[in-house]
């Protein structure tokens, strides 16, 4: 059996890949979000134009920043880009939630009027209350993002590059 090198592996520049790929994700992912919560009827928080901004640099932040682990996953990559993906979005969403929270139009009165114990408590509910409603199903869709991105992204770059130089 035979040694072969991964050409993934020789990519050269894995977090900006994976910031890029993240972020657009994120625009599309904020507005399916949005969406859904305007035909169920919710109030809406946050405008969709803040909203995607926010997802957009938190998205792009945390893929920059796991994008080198997912990319340089070695053979069998597959899980392993999963729970870097599905992580990724664990620890981005505290992030969100607090820039959701600074964003959001009740911002002022929210930082005025309660003490800091209420502000706290605050802001571990909307984050509870933001994993169960979305960050689950956000963090199984960046995990199979993340597989694709290592499996597919990634090869068809290299492929491109590769056609170019002929």
């Amino acid at each position: 059996m035979k040694n072969h090198q991964d050409t993934a592996l020789s990519i050269s520049n894995p977090r900006l890949l994976a910031g890029v790929y993240f972020a657009l994700l994120a625009v599309i992912a904020t507005c399916i979000v949005d969406g859904f919560l305007y035909f169920v009827g919710a109030e809406q928080f946050l405008p969709l134009f803040k909203a995607t901004l926010l997802a957009v640099v938190i998205a792009g932040c945390f893929g920059a920043i796991f994008g080198r682990r997912i990319v340089y996953s070695q053979k069998p990559y597959r899980r392993k880009a999963f729970i870097y993906g599905f992580l990724m979005v664990l620890v981005a969403l505290p992030f969100y939630v607090l820039g959701f929270l600074y964003l959001s139009e009740d911002y002022t009165r929210w930082i005025r009027t309660e003490t800091l114990s209420q502000q706290i408590l605050n802001y571990l509910f909307t984050l509870f209350y933001s994993f169960i409603f979305a960050g689950l199903w956000l963090a199984i869709a960046a995990g199979f993002a993340a597989m694709y991105l290592r499996g597919h992204v990634v090869y068809d770059i290299l492929h491109s590059k590769y056609l170019r130089r002929r």
